[in-house]
């Protein structure tokens, strides 16, 4: 109203007054309020993850309660931890990645202290795919400390989901050490066919092995290895993340110990997938092969109903049975994209 109260006295100021100026303030307070109540009502649904000294983040909401189904968003700029980071190199890029002591992760971030890149190869193939198509950008699910969403930021929109907090505080402080912030939204949620708080274990020397658990402590890896209990975290649908999309053509990376069977559902996951072009997903096949025969078709028919097949990482479809399947599988819609 003061915006409106100002108007119409800059047009008692120029001599405007009569019909013709009460009917330009009422059309220009109109569009005014207009533009100013839809800002409004869409930013009382925007909250914003704070990492407070602990290591832990809070959500500020405006006073009104957390909506479950709100993806908790992570500022970079908000980590204030020191870690150690070190300069990646990967197709021509450079890019800092914050890593464990060896003592808490004697795989991945070993293999990034030697100098060398976990996984380098199919990790370049997706980049290669979003340099292809700039209309693509990434879906990392399960990202860990960010091998596959550092360097994609540099070179596409990325969104990251992460569960365990250590890892995602350190993806969160490369990111801002990197500089691709305005390109990278990051999760700290877990996707599921549930939306509820669930712990999480984790092996004690690896921590790319975070695996959602429905106790109060973890006792073993899904693999039977001796395991450390983190601390609770938020799950979500794969729907929840449909507001935070920024094009309609996306690749995927599912990396989530087990628990990729409980991602794709109809019900949870199913609009992403009528809404985004999702023409590759890249996905851990390890430890899903091991479910209970209907929970592995009722992913598989997931995908099977929208027209995907099965590959190999080089290019080969898969037709044998799946529990015959590599450890890492890649689900193409047709017409098949070329993983070079």
């Amino acid at each position: 109203m003061l915006v409106c109260k100002f108007l119409y006295e800059r047009m008692r100021m120029i001599g405007l007054t009569g019909f013709k100026g009460t009917i330009a303030v009422v059309v220009t307070c109109t569009i005014f309020l207009t533009i100013f109540m839809y800002n409004r009502l869409n930013l009382t649904d925007v909250y914003i993850a704070i990492a407070d000294n602990l290591g832990q983040h809070k959500v500020e909401d405006a006073g009104k309660p957390v909506n479950e189904s709100l993806p908790r968003v992570v500022i970079p700029t908000s980590v204030n931890q020191n870690f150690q980071c070190k300069t990646a190199h990967l197709l021509n890029m450079k890019f800092p990645i914050c890593i464990y002591d060896v003592k808490t992760d004697n795989l991945i971030s070993r293999v990034i202290r030697r100098g060398r890149y976990f996984e380098a190869k199919v990790v370049s193939g997706c980049l290669r795919l979003l340099l292809s198509d700039k209309r693509l950008q990434l879906v990392d699910i399960g990202a860990n400390i960010g091998l596959w969403s550092l360097p994609a930021a540099r070179i596409s929109k990325v969104i990251s989901v992460e569960p365990n907090w250590n890892s995602m505080s350190r993806l969160a402080k490369a990111v801002d050490l990197g500089a691709v912030s305005s390109n990278i939204t990051l999760i700290h949620n877990a996707i599921s066919n549930v939306r509820t708080t669930l712990r999480m274990g984790v092996f004690k020397t690896n921590q790319g092995i975070a695996f959602l658990i429905r106790t109060d402590k973890c006792s073993v890896t899904p693999t039977g290895l001796p395991c450390l209990t983190l601390p609770p975290t938020k799950t979500i649908f794969l729907n929840d993340l449909l507001p935070l999309m920024r094009s309609r053509r996306a690749l995927m990376k599912v990396d989530t110990e087990g628990h990729e069977v409980s991602v794709f559902t109809n019900s949870t996951a199913g609009d992403f997938f009528d809404r985004i072009d999702v023409p590759v997903v890249f996905l851990e096949w390890v430890l899903c092969k091991r479910h209970p025969e209907d929970i592995v078709q009722r992913l598989l028919n997931f995908f099977y109903s929208r027209n995907y097949s099965p590959f190999n990482t080089r290019n080969s479809k898969l037709t044998s049975h799946y529990f015959r399947w590599p450890d890492d599988i890649i689900f193409k819609k047709i017409p098949y994209m070329h993983i070079s």
